[in-house]
């Protein structure tokens, strides 16, 4: 690939572009902040490891060990890498109807029932807009659908055999 030409001749001409202005960040300084969520307390951004927990409200010694955060992009949210990896599971199913079933990582929304295709197998996230999933009964297969059938919303009118009078 060529040099940038129009760059090179700024660079030379001119004297402001020889020296590098401006601070340079240090590293070592922590920042803290105090967030309400999702847990309040005073949260500490590490250089290359991220948002940490370090204490919480209401306590006076820090975390034995700092809980890690990461940024949910399901929910857009920040949350706790542990509760992301809990509410995260592969299945097997197709993510466009009539599509060929493959591994995709599920995520259990807030709501406790309904799931969402957020990563493929590779780990790449997909982009929503999210059609929810529920879980059938034997806990291993992924049902598209709003809600799971529940005795709240299912017809039970096809279910009762009336008697014939005689």
């Amino acid at each position: 690939m060529a040099p940038n030409l129009f760059l090179c001749l700024r660079t030379l001409c001119c004297p402001l572009y020889w020296f590098q202005h401006g601070e340079r960040i240090n590293s070592d300084v922590n920042r803290e902040q105090h967030w309400e969520s999702p847990v309040p307390g005073t949260y500490r951004f590490f250089p290359g490891q991220g948002w940490h927990l370090i204490r919480r409200d209401g306590r006076d010694e820090d975390e034995k060990v700092p809980a890690a955060l990461v940024y949910c992009r399901v929910l857009h949210r920040y949350m706790f890498e542990s509760e992301l990896e809990e509410r995260s599971r592969y299945f097997i199913a197709p993510l466009h109807k009539g599509g060929r079933p493959e591994k995709l990582r599920f995520f259990l929304l807030d709501d406790g029932v309904h799931w969402v295709a957020g990563w493929d197998d590779k780990g790449r996230f997909i982009p929503g807009p999210y059609p929810k999933w529920w879980l059938d009964e034997d806990g291993e297969t992924m049902r598209r659908g709003v809600s799971p059938p529940t005795s709240a919303n299912v017809s039970r009118c096809s279910s009762i055999i009336v008697p014939k009078v005689e």
